[in-house]
């Protein structure tokens, strides 16, 4: 099980819910577990927070005011990186969450399978 990593912006006419929508900017994908498995060595560990409410199989969207928080929790998964795989799959989020950091229309989404 692999969790993608979309960047989306997100286009919101008006305040209903119904007229958000969503178009996908850059995705890291996940297709041999390597965040999955960095992530589950990790989470629920008391210093990683935000990182404990990604979901394998479920989906999780942070904006770019979380984005802060979600890096220095990063920096915390470098430390349980087992392979060089591992650590290309964490670069290519940390840029994804550098370019939402900076931009509001954007969002970091996690995709489980």
């Amino acid at each position: 099980m692999g969790v993608d990593v979309e960047l989306i912006r997100v286009e919101q006419l008006g305040t209903s819910p119904r007229r958000r929508r969503d178009f996908e900017v850059a995705v890291v994908g996940d297709p041999h577990f390597r965040f999955a498995a960095v992530l589950e060595r990790s989470q629920h560990n008391g210093r990683t927070p935000m990182l404990a409410r990604i979901d394998p199989y479920g989906l999780l969207e942070l904006t770019p005011a979380e984005m802060a928080q979600f890096l220095g929790e990063l920096d915390v998964l470098v430390g349980n990186v087992q392979n060089v795989g591992e650590r290309q799959v964490l670069d290519a989020i940390r840029g994804l969450a550098g370019r939402c950091l900076v931009d509001s229309d954007l969002r970091l989404r996690f995709v489980g399978d």
